[in-house]
């Protein structure tokens, strides 16, 4: 098999014009096979100059960013003011399929590159733009940053300590969160674009992307319970107990989610300690049980940790099956015994000769392994090279087993609307995938159990408690199922087996995420369904990954925030942990494997073959600090920890405004700026003061900036600090909460980002919006609150071809569990 052969993607071209906030997007599809043309300006692309530098020097390939970043890309120069480099990068969209730009809205338009004109060019082509607030509202024109999106959406007022001000992810999540949905949007929009021949404007937003991945503390959950999440330490506020916890030499992360774990960890501290009162009844039962005892739990939990290594009480609660795991530095990353069972760092050698370790691949790919083809070019590269030979995608075929699973019903129904997925998942790292692809008209058909029901189906309404559990009315049931069918199958009986082999033999793909070995132990692992289904794409995510010493161990989003060396990067200096409240490596590691389904779905359209695509949820978060680890590796020291601040831009951060935990963020990205931001804020002597001459010597004085620029904030409304700023072209926001954001954030209300979706038991409920900006295909949800096992007649009978007698039969036998009354 050749190279190329072997890449998922071989055979795309992607003109890539892309800056820090998008250059990710084009990693992940270069890595998996495509042609990415690294577009730049005379002199290079600035992220060159993004510090730390390998051995402190900095050079043209010497930023770990900038290193990391653009693996497996060319590059080359073309200056965009320049009418003949115009021309040519017209020529070059006109045999491109896909085309990654960050410019401001209209900065191509003005120079007849904009989608009007290219699509004209090359009526297939995908285009892709990745902005802080989108290509249309009344924003539309603000500066953003990665700051200003984790301000605005939602994400920095529920990260860190309450006496802290809000803070932001280490490493640009934001960015790294935004680059990888614009990455899957754009592979949804080729897909659509092979079928039918009709390409698409994708309209990426950094706000939207944002304010979705922090849904958990989002509009759904406030319109529910009333409260607006806070920064609330490392404990979740939906999860007790869950936090930090010390140990003799470190810090150990737990969380409990399921009535079991509960039991498990109580008879454990009652084993250990003595304490007989952690066994009262009362705390058993769902986390809702709990919440009002969290204080005393947590003392409960600090005395019994307190007696353990972290080495030790980790390995033993994993024996336990209790979600633990230790709140690991970068370093204790990069010797992490189960990443090296499973070779997960890889080797480079750069262009000046230096060989340096990265973060391996996100996911991996069994017929179409990700690998980094080449090492980040030098500026121009490429440019020789005859780029503007006609070259023409490699033809489709369709898989000779079957022509689709679910046949296209329209353009209008949905990008995704020749597609079936059947999931087998819980939690959220699993279903949002097939959340996402519901809403671009796949038929998505999750198999669920009474007897063993997704976490979300545990939910006690807060304001009605004495209801007990309703299986329906979660808002993290909307969010994370809504669109989908729903059927029900005792999988320890040998007939449902039979009956979910014969489901899948209508799918396209299957998603699942159940702990690594559970589904070949019911028989239904990947090589048990490839008979069933030859050009099955099979989909299976968990926290440690299929193989390794630890492929078995419990985690939930948090556990592989503190695993993954995130929780200890991020934060103010002197805090030992700091997570969100909405579990960011589910959302990131669905946005991922959304990535890895649809390239072997491309794959599987050029060739016909299906394969296994297995993601480890921590690898998928080490990946997104990349940078981070890598300077960790070449350097064997721990990263600065920068909290809201910047090695290359200043004054940067988050500051107290007037009102009660009111907040605003601001970050100068250079020179003129910072000459603009002085007259702003009545500072003229700062431009003339020589310690600040620079970005660098302003990054060194850093504190007294943000101790004078405070004192100015102090007496503003938020607000009015980001309408001032943004006026003069500086990068300024909000710290919003999802209150602000639902009823006074004027672009998220005028792109029409927040979904009213019908509902089968409460009417219409509002939920957080799907961020893939497809223009030309709109997505939707169907409907939302349906009942375990809800479509069972509907799919048995109609799509797997049960007659009334068989079907009774499955249920008489217990294999086929029926809906509640």
């Amino acid at each position: 098999m050749t190279t190329e052969a072997a890449s998922a993607l071989a055979g795309i071209r992607v003109l890539e014009l892309a800056d820090e906030s998008g250059v990710y997007c084009g990693k992940l599809l270069a890595d998996l096979g495509a042609d990415v043309i690294k577009v730049e300006p005379p002199g290079g692309d600035p992220t060159r100059a993004f510090p730390p530098f390998i051995d402190n020097r900095p050079g043209e390939v010497r930023s770990f960013f900038f290193q990391y970043m653009n693996t497996s890309k060319r590059s080359l120069v073309l200056d965009l003011d320049d009418r003949a480099a115009c021309d040519r990068l017209r020529r070059l969209a006109a045999a491109a399929d896909l085309v990654i730009e960050t410019l401001p809205p209209g900065t191509l338009a003005a120079r007849d590159l904009g989608w009007s004109t290219l699509r004209e060019i090359n009526p297939g082509l995908v285009m892709t733009s990745i902005t802080g607030f989108g290509q249309t509202g009344p924003r539309r024109d603000f500066r953003s940053s990665d700051l200003v999106a984790a301000a605005l959406g939602g994400a920095m007022t529920v990260i860190g300590e309450p006496e802290d001000p809000p803070v932001t992810l280490a490493g640009e999540q934001c960015h790294i969160a935004t680059s990888t949905c614009a990455a899957a949007s754009s592979l949804i929009a080729l897909h659509h674009s092979r079928i039918t021949g009709n390409g698409q404007h994708v309209d990426i937003s950094a706000l939207e992307t944002t304010t979705s991945i922090a849904h958990i503390c989002g509009v759904g959950k406030w319109l529910d319970d009333g409260i607006v999440p806070r920064r609330g330490g490392s404990g979740l506020f939906a999860s007790v107990p869950s936090g930090a916890y010390p140990c003799r030499d470190g810090l150990v992360y737990l969380m409990v989610n399921r009535p079991l774990h509960w039991q498990a960890l109580a008879e454990w501290i009652h084993e250990v300690t003595g304490n007989q009162e952690v066994l009262d009844p009362m705390f058993r039962g769902p986390s809702s049980n709990r919440l009002p005892y969290r204080e005393l739990l947590d003392l409960f939990i600090s005395e019994f940790s307190g007696r353990f290594g972290v080495e030790e009480i980790y390995r033993e609660g994993q024996r336990r099956h209790i979600a633990m795991t230790p709140v690991n530095s970068a370093l204790a990353v990069t010797a992490d015994r189960h990443l090296r069972a499973r070779d997960y760092f890889v080797e480079v050698e750069s262009e000046d000769g230096t060989r340096l370790r990265h973060p391996g691949a996100p996911y991996r790919h069994a017929r179409t392994p990700w690998r980094i083809a080449r090492p980040a070019p030098r500026v121009g590269e490429h440019d020789g090279e005859g780029f503007e030979q006609d070259r023409l995608a490699p033809p489709i075929v369709r898989s000779a087993a079957e022509p689709s699973a679910a046949e296209p019903t329209g353009i209008d129904s949905g990008a995704l609307s020749d597609l079936r997925v059947v999931e087998f998942t819980a939690g959220m790292a699993g279903p949002w995938i097939g959340r996402f692809m519901a809403w671009c008209g796949a038929d998505v058909i999750k198999v669920e159990s009474h007897q063993r029901p997704s976490v979300v189906r545990l939910y006690v309404p807060p304001g009605s408690p004495e209801l007990g559990t309703q299986p329906e009315l979660s808002p993290w049931f909307t969010d994370w199922d809504a669109g989908k069918r729903f059927v029900a199958l005792d999988l320890e009986r040998p007939e449902a087996v039979a009956l979910a082999k014969r489901l899948v033999a209508h799918a396209d793909v299957v998603v699942e995420n159940f702990s690594a070995g559970v589904m070949e132990k019911l028989g239904l692992g990947h090589q048990v369904l490839r008979a069933e289904k030859p050009d099955l794409i099979y989909f299976s995510t968990s926290g440690y990954g299929d193989s390794g010493p630890d492929r078995s161990f419990v985690t939930w989003g948090p556990n592989i925030e503190a695993l993954s060396g995130m929780s200890t990067l991020s934060g103010f200096p002197g805090r030992g942990c700091s997570v969100t409240q909405y579990a960011y490596p589910d959302g990131l590691s669905a946005l991922h494997g959304l990535v890895a389904v649809m390239a072997a779905l491309e794959h599987r359209a050029r060739t016909g073959e299906g394969q296994a695509i297995n993601l480890s949820q921590f690898e998928t978060t080490v990946a997104a600090i990349g940078p981070s680890m890598m300077q960790a590796l070449a350097t064997g020291r721990e990263p600065r920890k920068l909290a809201n601040g910047s090695l290359h831009r200043a004054p940067q951060g988050c500051y107290r405004c007037a009102g009660d935990d009111r907040w605003c963020v601001l970050s100068v990205a250079d020179d003129a700026e910072w000459g603009r931001f002085c007259d702003a804020i009545a500072r003229p002597e700062w431009k003339g003061d020589t310690r600040f001459a620079s970005a660098a010597m302003r990054v060194e004085q850093a504190a007294e900036l943000d101790a004078g620029i405070e004192a100015w904030t102090r007496a503003r409304a938020p607000e009015d600090v980001m309408e001032l700023l943004q006026a003069v072209g500086i990068a300024a926001a909000a710290v919003q909460t999802v209150e602000d954001q639902y009823t006074a954030d004027p672009q998220l209300a005028a792109r029409g980002f927040f979904e009213e979706i019908e509902h089968r038991k409460k009417g219409r409920v509002v939920a957080t919006g799907i961020p893939l900006g497809l223009s030309g295909t709109p997505g939707r949800t169907g409907h939302a609150g349906a009942a375990i096992g809800e479509d069972n007649e509907a799919v048995f009978h109609e799509l797997v071809g049960l007659t009334p007698a068989e079907y009774q039969h499955y249920v008489d036998a217990g294999a086929i569990e029926t809906p509640p009354d």
